[in-house]
This record gives structure tokens, sequence and C-alpha cells, in this order.
């Protein structure tokens, strides 16, 4: 029996370039359709999407087939009918969603984001210009979709088991006809908080990489960079009640070297109050980069610090009187929003180089253990440290590196 063509399956439509269907994908909300197997969905991962901005839905798998598909589309039309969409399926549900899709038959889907299905059309597969496709594998193998040729005639599509090859532990992106990740060590089930198969690094990371594909395929924009240099401006101005407004609830800034910080709008109200302010008058912060994730929630800020040591501070020298001593640092900020408010923010810098500065750590101070090993110096910078990153390089790369000069 032929394949049923949809109305949507055209030379012209099918001829078009993805910039030509993202100019169409105007939409006033932001809707998901969530599908998995089972009668009812994990909550916390519904209201995960939920907290990003975006209407959601569930569709159960059920008996699957035709009648599945055409479930999932009728709640996608019911958002509104000038109104796009995404699908984020999970398992069997990912599998029949990708292979439902590789011809256009629905004007309004705009992304489909696959995790963990155990079966994948074939590498080669090219999907419709205006559709995003993104697929999460998982576990150690994964059947492909393959479809045999002989003179021209067509066989009939079998599954081939490939391996799943773990990458470096970032989430490898492989090289197919639309995008996809592996993760290692982890297992079908990974992004969902109530099976045990849980795992909340690798979720975080998908989420992250999802997010990013259904925002460009709804053509959304965020104003993260806005947010986050408002929120800096009233915390070093001392408008902490102001500030907290713009935190989640369980939100989080740690200070990494010292563990310094707080977890939750209470006791970050407190810290920014009592330990944060009041900054050293000679306090200067200078962006020297600032990297947007793709996802529309991250931003990560390269800052050269300046400060003269003149009083207790708290959160970068805990303990530390004022040693009247300049320092001079890189501090680099990781910052996530989550529905336009603070998730989380970890700042790192070397405090190895801090503490050279103000005196209480000089490259002599060799343990005596390390001394009969031969060791005559800590391998640590001071100011030289934060100088030449600012310069991007400098008469001190490699200095501490003996075999260098021999190369």
């Amino acid at each position: 029996m032929a394949e049923k063509k949809s109305a949507f399956d055209t030379p012209w439509f099918n001829g078009q370039s993805k910039d030509f269907f993202n100019m169409l994908n105007v939409t006033k909300n932001y809707n998901i359709v969530l599908t998995a197997e089972t009668e009812d969905f994990d909550e916390e991962t519904a209201q995960q999407w939920r907290d990003e901005g975006f209407r959601t839905v569930y569709v159960p798998l059920l008996k699957g087939g035709d009648q599945y598909i055409s479930r999932v589309h009728r709640e996608g039309d019911a958002f509104g009918a000038s109104e796009y969409y995404g699908i984020v399926a999970y398992g069997d549900a990912a599998n029949l969603i990708l292979q439902a899709h590789t011809r256009p038959n629905t004007p309004k889907l705009a992304a489909i984001v696959a995790y963990y299905p155990s079966t994948i059309p074939s590498n080669k597969t090219q999907y419709p210009a205006g559709v995003r496709v993104l697929v999460h594998l998982a576990g150690k193998e994964v059947g492909m979709l393959h479809q045999p040729e002989v003179l021209g005639i067509q066989g009939k599509v079998k599954s081939v088991k490939k391996p799943v090859s773990p990458g470096t532990g970032y989430g490898e992106c492989l090289q197919m006809g639309y995008k996809a990740y592996t993760y290692a060590g982890i297992e079908p089930g990974f992004a969902e908080r109530d099976l045990e198969e849980f795992d909340a690094l690798a979720e975080d990371l998908a989420f992250g990489r999802s997010l990013e594909l259904v925002r460009k395929a709804l053509r959304w924009e965020t104003a993260v960079e806005q947010t986050r240099d408002a929120l800096v401006d009233q915390t070093a101005s001392g408008a902490t009640d102001k500030a907290m407004k713009a935190v989640r609830p369980f939100g989080h800034v740690l200070y990494g070297p010292t563990l310094t910080g707080g977890v939750g709008t209470k006791d970050l109200g407190r810290f920014y109050t009592s330990f944060f302010q009041p900054l050293p008058p000679t306090f200067r912060a200078r962006l020297l980069s600032r990297t947007i994730g793709t996802d529309g929630s991250r931003i990560v800020d390269e800052l050269y610090i300046t400060f003269t040591h003149s009083q207790p501070i708290p959160w970068i020298l805990p303990g530390i009187p004022a040693t009247s001593k300049k320092v001079e640092v890189v501090m680099v900020s990781i910052v996530k929003f989550v529905g336009g408010r603070l998730e989380s923010e970890h700042v790192y810098w070397d405090q190895a180089s801090v503490l050279v500065q103000v005196g209480l750590l000089n490259a002599e101070m060799v343990p005596q253990a390390f001394k009969k090993k031969g060791v005559e110096e800590l391998p640590i910078w001071g100011v030289e440290s934060a100088k030449g990153v600012k310069k991007g390089g400098g008469e001190n790369v490699n200095v501490l590196i003996e075999e260098w000069d021999g190369k």
C-alpha cells in the first residue's frame, strides 16, 4: 500500500530554505507538546519547561501508530490558529515522532527534541526545512533505520544496531543529517527525575541544548544580558531587596575558592548585605570578555578585578584583616537564569595569586617533604598571572615549565 502523502509534501514546500521557515515561525506564545510512554508524565520535568515560559501539554503514547501521531498534532494545533510548537519526546515515543516527521505533514511544527530513542532514522536523513531536530542518545547502542536499494528498487526498511560512542565526556556531537549528541556513561531515562536513571549533570547539559534548539525554532530571543547587568548593578550598589526579586527562591551564588555566598533568597540577602558590602572604595571590575550561552539562559563573564585591601573582604579573604596591599586578579563568573530570574552563579579566581599579593603566600613556602623530592618553589604567580591573561601573553608564559627553554 502506497504511503499517504501529506498536502505539504510538495516540491515547492520541500525546496524552501530554513531561513524562509524561520521567517514564518512567528508565534505569540511558546508551546511544547511533551510525550512519552506512560499515562502520567514526570511533573518536575514538565514544570522545568513552564518555568522557562513555555505552555505545555502532555500526550501519552498508549498504543502508538498513526492515531498517536494524530493525537500529538491535534494537541499542537489546539495551542491556537497562529501558534507554532515544538515536540519533546522520550523513549519509545521519540522513536515514532522521529520517524513520522521525515516528510512535511504539519505546518505548525517547528522543532523536535528526542530523548534516548532506541531507534533513529538513517544518519543521512534530512528533515523538512521548517523543522529543527535534536536527538539525545544514551546507552551503548541504538537501532538505525536503513532501506537498501538495488537497481533503483527500494527494499524493506531494516533496523541495524549501531554502537553509541561515549565521546570524551562533553556530550559528543555526532556527524549526522540532523543534530545528535551522546553522553558518556549515561543510560536512557537520564532526563526524567522520577526514574532511577536520572542524572542531574547530563540532564542539565541536554536541557540547555534542547532549550537552545526550541527557542531558535520559535524565534525567541531572551534579554538575559540586560537581566544580568541589572542584577550586578543592584548588588554592587547595595539595592539587595530589589536584587533578591530577580532571584529564584532556591537560587544560589557561590564563590568557589572561598566557598562563600548563599543558597536561597534569605541567605543571599544576608550575604550581600553583611558580607559582600561594603566593597573597598578602590574596587574596580573591567569586563574582559562575555560569552552568552546559545540557550539564551547563561552568561560567562571574564572580569579583571583590582582593589586595595584596605578593609576586610569576607568573600575573597575571609578572616584576614586589611593588609593595604593592591590586588589584581581575573575572575570568571558563570550565571544561569531560569525564566528571567537567577538560578545560579559560580565565581572562580586564582586564590593563590591573591594570597601572594597580600603577603600570605610565597613561592618559597615549599613543605619539607617536597623539598626532599627536589621541589624548590611552588608553581604559583602573583599579579603576573592576571596581567598575563589581560595581555594575552607575556614574558612569564611557561617559565614554570623547566623543559620549555629546551624546546
